[in-house]
């Protein structure tokens, strides 16, 4: 039997939320249970640490992704929001980290021999794809805040339900 999405939520709503919010928060977990113990003044460590946060990007990106398109299509306007504030706030949380990266990589790239050309240049390569990774992320999660924000206040908002007043009653 068909129902109309008027009135009531979408099915699978929220395991969907779940599964979303998974794909967020485990390459998190993940990270930092390769790189465990924490050692964030160690230029190795941060090196290390934002270059394995490389490789789960896109697991976070399909993850907001996934949460925005859930959010659009139940109409879930603060959801929406809130969505757009936190990918704000990602999006200058990466762009941080890749200039931390960057300036990690050249203390690094400095204990590498100088004779060892091969490791140098794999070093430079492997730098730069996961500079690249972040500065792209950066710009999709921007981008992704913009449209989540947007549609937020496109959304009507949630009028309150108002208690009837009551024949012989009077209002204070």
């Amino acid at each position: 039997m068909a129902t109309s999405r008027t009135g009531g939520s979408l099915p699978f709503t929220g395991p969907a939320y779940a599964v979303a919010i998974l794909f967020v928060l485990l390459p998190i977990v993940d990270t930092f249970s390769q790189t465990w113990p924490l050692n964030p003044s160690s230029p190795g460590w941060r090196y290390g640490t934002i270059g394995i946060g490389a490789n789960y990007l896109i697991s976070v990106l399909f993850g907001v992704l996934g949460l925005g398109a859930l959010a659009a299509l139940g109409r879930h306007r603060r959801t929406l929001r809130v969505l757009g504030i936190l990918c704000g706030i990602a999006t200058v949380v990466l762009l941080v980290a890749v200039i931390g990266f960057l300036l990690d990589a050249v203390q690094v790239r400095a204990g590498i021999p100088v004779g060892d050309g091969r490791t140098r240049s794999a070093f430079a390569i492997g730098a730069a794809k996961a500079a690249f990774k972040y500065v792209l992320s950066a710009a999709v999660m921007g981008w992704m805040a913009l449209i989540a924000w947007k549609r937020s206040r496109a959304l009507p908002r949630e009028k309150s339900v108002e208690t009837p007043v009551l024949v012989g009653e009077h209002e204070a």
